[in-house]
């Protein structure tokens, strides 16, 4: 029985130890956490910070491990690419693709290379340091260039919106830099996956990525990523070559990634990719999609598997068989007393999985990250008619109720004409 050392017990990592252990493996876990949910379900577990790197090879070595993993977070990956180093095992990412792909700034540069198109950016410096707006429009949005998850984010309309931004995005940055860039207020974007298997890049699926802005100041966050994108024959047409190449151009041989991207006026505009699965758990819609688990496909590189075995170049171009969708449940603020339906809605067909955030007795702050989000269900239907009425009976079912008495719903997202309700 071969080892996998999995860094991290948070909740996402559960579905990574099951699958694991479902693949035959031996699952260790390492969280500071005790309680973390994960460890519940592993073979075996440690109580210390995944940033103890030494302490990670003393376990990685007595317990003679043949793999690393890492999941949906970028501080693992840093940690999983290191400890890989030193232990001698295979990981998909480097240490200099990791720095393009985590460093918002140098991914833009990345793309310019390739002629892949972003949207443009101001610098602070000289913004703040004479305060000549007229060189730019407001609304930008401010952000640390090595931060994920919407942390440290913060959309100004004003000169001292900008200088309070600024302070926020540097509090979540570890490197001290920031990027102010032109504020695109759409209500949807779009965002690609691909995967890369021994050099070929494929475009696994590219989806639409609804989004609600909730608080004037705070980035719009996802109510819904729907497969497959309505732009997908535009984006295959005038981008898809360059982004491969671009993605070639790395030198990444094996892995999964996620880019985001604004959409206006027809044209695509890139501001951020991730080099590792998705906080979404989207391969879990694509194994419905092409009957291929990429998560099982990297954990069995992480222990130095043949990948042979696992054919996504046959569903290149987005591929989506059927209509799909992550939907994320967004929340105010307030103290969680009740959650009605949600055991009744993981019952329903379409839904194959559900991705928690917070739960009963959890207190929900105004963050504008993704701790606003109750949690995220994966939906695949056998046709749209049965995705719009799972998605409405979703709706219809779900309520989040404060201690006060209120539902903490604050945005649906419906198949309607009106691509969202306020409540």
């Amino acid at each position: 029985m071969k080892k996998v050392l999995i860094l991290g017990g948070y909740t996402h990592m559960i579905d990574v130890v099951i699958t694991a252990k479902q693949m035959g493996l031996f699952t260790i876990v390492v969280d500071r956490e005790p309680a973390s949910p994960a460890k519940v379900f592993a073979d075996k577990s440690y109580d210390f910070s995944t940033d103890e790197i030494d302490r990670l090879v003393e376990i990685a070595k007595m317990e003679e491990i043949d793999g690393v993993f890492n999941g949906f977070d970028d501080f693992n990956t840093w940690k999983a690419v290191e400890l890989c180093e030193k232990l001698n095992l295979p990981h998909y990412a480097t240490y200099e693709q990791l720095e393009i792909c985590s460093d918002k700034e140098r991914f833009k540069a990345f793309c310019r290379s390739y002629g892949v198109p972003v949207i443009e950016e101001y610098k602070i410096d000289e913004l703040l340091a004479d305060g000549q707006t007229e060189k730019f429009k407001f609304p930008v949005i401010i952000k640390p260039v090595d931060s994920y998850a919407s942390q440290g984010i913060m959309v100004c309309y004003s000169l001292e919106d900008l200088k309070e931004g600024y302070a926020k995005a540097l509090r979540y940055s570890k490197s001290g830099q920031v990027i102010v860039e032109r504020f695109v207020d759409n209500a949807y974007g779009v965002m690609m996956f691909y995967t890369v298997k021994n050099g070929q890049v494929v475009l696994s699926a590219m989806t639409d990525r609804h989004v609600h802005k909730a608080y004037k100041e705070h980035p719009p966050l996802p109510t819904a990523t729907i497969f497959p994108s309505q732009h997908l024959d535009h984006y295959i047409t005038t981008l898809d070559l360059r982004v491969k190449a671009m993605i070639g151009g790395m030198g990444i041989e094996n892995g999964v990634l996620f880019i985001q991207s604004l959409f206006e006026d027809g044209e695509f505009y890139f501001y951020e990719m991730g080099f590792r699965l998705s906080g979404t758990q989207y391969y879990t819609i694509l194994e419905k999609q092409m009957g291929i688990n990429l998560l099982e496909m990297m954990l069995d590189f992480a222990i130095g598997g043949n990948l042979d075995h696992y054919p996504v170049e046959q569903y290149d171009r987005g591929y989506s068989k059927f209509p799909a969708c992550n939907l994320s449940i967004l929340l105010g603020t307030g103290t969680i007393k009740e959650i009605k339906g949600l055991e009744q809605i993981k019952e329903m067909p379409s839904v194959i999985s559900y991705i928690p955030v917070q739960e009963t007795g959890d207190e929900v702050l105004l963050t504008g990250t993704y701790a606003q989000m109750l949690g995220r269900f994966n939906i695949v239907a056998a046709n749209l008619e049965e995705f719009n009425q799972t998605i409405e009976e979703i709706n219809n079912t779900l309520q989040v109720i404060s201690t006060e008495g209120k539902d903490m719903i604050i945005a649906k997202y419906s198949t309607s004409p009106q691509a969202e309700q306020l409540l």
